[in-house]
């Protein structure tokens, strides 16, 4: 599992009531449609929200090569990414709400066209033009025009290019942004227009005001663009000019009080930890606790599953009457076995020790790696009689591997056990990437009689096992659990699981909690798993 963050290159509220004020560096995002009793005219906010392309192409081309390019890449259809192998969200964190008092949706749009950040804040005591506004969207004092009459600076209300919309000419809130409802005449690969649920979330009286809105589709479209991916006879090229983030048409510029949502979240500008974010989510999970290795040292059986060495399954050798048999054990090494069938294996190295008219002993002195329980391994019979001492041998000597032959990390089957993270040097620098592993075991081991300590032997966590990082501070999750995205996986030294620093605040402390699942009891460990995030 991964979860990647990217945090913003320019964000901008625009606002109805205040055409030409740019908020580029404010530390709030405003969306709302504000009535008072005051003044019943209607006054609408949006905020625009962009992510820079060479991050989001670095993601896929470079963080997560192999994992965002699947089945649902470039070919999947319109809809959430359910069963695919990653998805990208939206966020941004609630500052202060306000009037949500009936179920109301906020959508996310592409926007059309760029524009400017600036450099201006909510009503600054000399109000600063110099980035988009409502009507702007570089910058007031721009006069130039397009081809159809509509100056540059602003944001156009008339002439809209394939699938882009705004606000028309003429209309009171003329302004206001542009931005694409649907993918062009064609669509792109099965997306379509950019509505439905998918595109929106829903806000109640009493639901979590936090925005987090699946974005996948746009995500593969930018993408799409900006490596020549689209067809420009048949698709439109949808440049990444960011989001706009508004509420749906029958919220805004509405006069009833009681249809006057407000929404403030934090700014990337803010100056606490919540600043919006692009959070990308792929999905690297594997689940071996194996790599199919032949224990060395280990005794084989022969073909047909004999309980012991030295079996009749075993071919005979020197068993003519003109043939004498092996009067003593001889032990011949370093017989070659090779796979019986298809599939992929190492050569295995063994000794073969003879007695009378039988093979008695097979010893593995080389264990290969690509098996499993079942795989048979085959000496043929030519190699044997290479032995210069041997002069018949009555067929091929076949061995059927058994689970207790191949090495295999146990699953922990208990809920009393203990966790340790490993490779956790407990300071991260923001580039890092770091693979923490866990060791396991049982509490209380089972009475066993060994010659060396059971506390040694690591146990892999079960399949259903998850991570989640918490800030310490504030006691909240910054990745929670995923049973998609943050599943721990297991190789066969240990459960491990991978973290992307970039995606947390600097100077701060973290808590890794890990979940599973044991016999039906599922159990959340956090035993000081800490560590901190400095810049670098």
């Amino acid at each position: 599992m991964a979860v990647y963050k990217i945090f913003p290159s320019q964000d901008a509220s625009i606002y109805s009531a205040y055409p030409a004020m740019n908020t580029g560096l404010d530390a709030i995002l405003d969306v709302g449609n504000s009535v008072t009793s005051s003044n019943p005219t209607a006054q609408v906010a949006r905020s625009l929200i962009k992510f820079d392309n060479s991050e989001i192409n670095n993601v896929i081309n470079n963080i997560a090569p192999g994992f965002i390019t699947g089945s649902n890449w470039r070919g999947s259809t319109s809809g959430s990414q359910e069963g695919g192998n990653w998805e990208a969200c939206l966020k941004a964190y609630v500052a202060k709400a306000d009037g949500v008092l009936i179920d109301s949706f906020i959508e996310v749009y592409p926007i059309s066209g760029s524009w400017f950040n600036g450099s201006g804040q909510y009503l600054d005591n000399q109000v600063i033009t110099n980035g988009c506004s409502w009507v702007y969207r570089t910058f007031s004092q721009s006069a130039a025009t397009d081809g159809a009459g509509n100056p540059k600076g602003k944001w156009m209300t008339s002439g809209f290019g394939t699938g882009a919309t705004g606000s028309f000419s003429g209309s009171d809130n003329a302004g206001g942004g542009n931005w694409y409802w649907t993918a062009g005449a064609n669509g792109y690969n099965g997306i379509d227009a950019f509505t439905g649920s998918q595109y929106t979330q829903s806000f109640g009286l009493r639901s979590q005001k936090d925005l987090n809105i699946d974005v996948t589709n746009y995500i593969k479209i930018w993408y799409s663009s900006s490596n020549n991916l689209i067809a420009p006879s048949s698709q439109t090229n949808i440049a990444n000019e960011g989001f706009m983030v508004k509420w749906q048409d029958e919220r805004e510029f509405v006069t009833n009080f009681a249809e006057s949502p407000q929404i403030a979240y934090y700014a990337i500008d803010t100056n606490t930890i919540y600043p919006p974010t692009l959070e990308i989510k792929w999905r690297d999970f594997s689940y071996a606790t194996t790599i199919g290795a032949v224990k060395t040292g280990t005794f084989l059986s022969g073909s047909n599953f004999p309980t012991v060495p030295g079996d009749t399954n075993f071919p005979t050798i020197n068993n003519s009457a003109s043939l004498s048999p092996f009067n003593s054990p001889i032990t011949f090494a370093n017989f070659t076995a090779s796979r019986v069938g298809t599939g992929s294996g190492d050569n295995i190295h063994i000794d073969l020790t003879m007695n009378g008219h039988s093979i008695t002993r097979a010893k593995v002195t080389k264990g290969g790696e690509g098996y499993k329980a079942g795989d048979k391994i085959r000496i043929t019979s030519q190699s044997i009689l290479d032995e210069q001492l041997i002069d018949f041998v009555s067929g091929d000597l076949d061995f059927v591997l058994l689970s207790t032959q191949i090495d295999n990390l146990d699953v922990i089957d208990t809920p009393d056990m203990f966790v340790a993270l490993d490779d956790n040097p407990g300071i991260f620098y923001s580039e890092s990437i770091n693979k923490f592993r866990l060791n396991v075991r049982p509490d209380f081991p089972k009475r066993t009689f060994l010659t060396s300590s059971i506390e040694t032997q690591n146990h892999a966590l079960p399949s259903a096992s998850y991570y989640a990082i918490k800030d310490l501070d504030t006691n909240e999750y910054v990745v929670d659990f995923d049973t998609k995205y943050t599943q721990i996986s297991c190789d066969v030294t240990g459960s491990h699981f991978t973290v992307y620093m970039n995606g947390l605040e600097p100077e701060r402390y973290y808590q890794i909690l890990v979940q599973t699942t044991v016999n039906g009891n599922t159990i959340v460990k956090d035993e000081e798993y800490y560590f901190k995030v400095v810049n670098g």
